[in-house]
């Protein structure tokens, strides 16, 4: 396997290129040696912290995973017809993934999320003659998040690049790395990659047991006193609700209904107690200049990318024109997701129409990751990754086999999101409501995915994509394959 030859350089490069950024509260450590990182609990702290910054790379959630690829992919865009403009995501809009341009870009993709989960093996493996150096908890907490990480990374490129799970589960899909190998590990069936991931994030959720965000919430603030802000800013970080979240993902994903009713239910009690309380209407409407777009109270686990509003300025601004802008199709916008009264539940009062979405002659722009107008806030650099609304769409649809069943927890979201009941959950409505909450956040390709269900670039369902495997498996790299 040619890439994997090189996964040692990436590592290295991955812990030395690395800076931190101020919420972290430690220091750069761009020239210190790898062994002095791993003779202290600070060196540690920094070797994770490490991660968490490369997650932020543009060939991972910095954007590929996040705002663009997989939202292309996901339909959430109106791509148009003129090759200057829009050059090759018109090809991935039809997923043309053999063109020299999207396989490099997928290739590097996945290169980057297994040296990112290497990085994680060497912590943990690393970490566990090391116990001696660290105090209170916080060798259950780095160990906790870095096999949290690392079965995230993994479910991620098994979304990515494994089958259609509950059609050709058996399958084999990718490799599982839980240890540093400059050998390439087996292709594995779906089922099997599945397995380690649940059992990877069952152990982070034991090991992050008491994770001060059970008890002092996430703590979105530096700290006053001169401690160190490691433990702080939770949100930011795999924590406890965070690991349960995405366990309730998973679960989804495979097929285990009872799983993630469990885990979906365990946060929301959470947020319940004020956890991840719902967003106040007033700081959504209360200063429309001003919004909180991302409705950050609600948010799990978020990136902290100190140049996010680039994201706005690279593919949603309006002022780019005639420049491609990524933005969704209007009839889809105004008959399905944000119109079409009670058969859709789309309105446009919804918060979130009226705060990301804005009018700009004819059309409507996607403001969610724009700048709020105060700066200096942590809202301004967040990428949400996992989200309080995206728990009660997962238990509602996990309640029972029968949708309808899970209608008030799709309406308690609803309520807090300023808009009316629906009478019955349906899939169609399920898959508007997963639209309106998790727009621009690398979800939606997974969701049609995991459903086998047309992707909705359109109202007009005869221009919508049918379900294929052609569509939903991406190929593997070419290093993968001639291995």
């Amino acid at each position: 396997m040619k890439s994997k030859k090189y996964i040692g350089v990436l590592i290295s490069c991955c812990l030395l290129l690395c800076s931190c950024d101020d919420w972290l509260g430690v220091k750069p450590y761009d020239k210190i040696g790898e062994d002095e990182l791993l003779s202290s609990e600070d060196g540690f702290q920094k070797l994770l912290n490490g991660v968490y910054i490369e997650l932020n790379n543009d060939k991972l959630y910095g954007s590929a995973l996040s705002v663009e690829m997989l939202e292309v992919m996901g339909g959430a865009y109106a791509i148009g017809t003129d090759n200057y403009v829009w050059g090759n995501y018109k090809d991935l809009s039809k997923y043309q993934y053999g063109t020299e341009y999207w396989r490099a870009r997928l290739s590097e993709t996945w290169n980057q999320a297994y040296a990112l989960i290497l990085n994680c093996n060497k912590i943990l493996e690393n970490i566990e003659s090391r116990k001696s150096l660290f105090t209170g908890d916080n060798y259950n907490i780095i160990r906790g998040e870095a096999i949290a990480l690392r079965a995230m990374l993994h479910f991620d490129m098994l979304r990515l690049f494994g089958p259609v799970y509950s059609r050709n589960s058996d399958k084999l899909s990718i490799p599982y790395y839980t240890a540093q190998k400059n050998i390439p590990e087996d292709l594995l069936p779906a089922t099997e990659v599945a397995k380690k991931i649940i059992t990877d994030l069952k152990e982070a959720r034991i090991l992050l047991s008491n994770d001060p965000v059970i008890t002092e919430g996430t703590m979105m603030s530096g700290a006053t006193d001169g401690v160190s802000n490691f433990l702080r800013y939770r949100a930011l970080r795999l924590n406890y609700y965070a690991v349960t979240g995405l366990l309730a993902r998973v679960c989804l994903y495979t097929g285990d209904r009872e799983g993630a009713f469990t885990y979906s239910t365990d946060v929301i009690k959470a947020a319940n107690k004020g956890v991840f309380p719902f967003v106040d209407k007033s700081l959504v409407t209360g200063s429309p200049d001003d919004p909180d777009r991302i409705f950050s109270s609600e948010v799990i686990f978020a990136l902290s990318h100190s140049s996010r509003n680039k994201l706005f300025k690279n593919y949603y601004d309006p002022s780019r024109l005639p420049n491609y802008v990524f933005r969704m199709d209007n009839n889809l916008m105004s008959n399905l997701i944000f119109g079409g009264g009670a058969a859709t539940g789309g309105n446009q009062d919804d918060y979130r129409s009226r705060v990301n979405w804005v009018a700009t002659g004819a059309n409507k722009y996607f403001y969610k990751y724009s700048d709020m107008v105060t700066t200096g806030k942590i809202e301004n650099t967040m990428i949400p990754l996992l989200r309080l609304g995206e728990m009660y769409l997962i238990a509602a649809e996990s309640q029972s086999s029968n949708l309808s069943e899970g209608t008030s927890y799709v309406n308690t979201l609803r309520k807090n999101r300023g808009v009316t009941n629906i009478s019955t959950l349906n899939r169609d409505i399920l898959q508007y409501e997963y639209i309106r909450e998790l727009y621009g956040e690398g979800q939606l390709f997974f969701m049609y995915k995991r459903l086998f269900t047309s992707v909705l670039f359109t109202s007009n369902t005869s221009k919508n994509p049918e379900p294929s495997d052609e569509i939903f498996v991406v190929p593997l790299p070419d290093s993968e394959i001639e291995n």
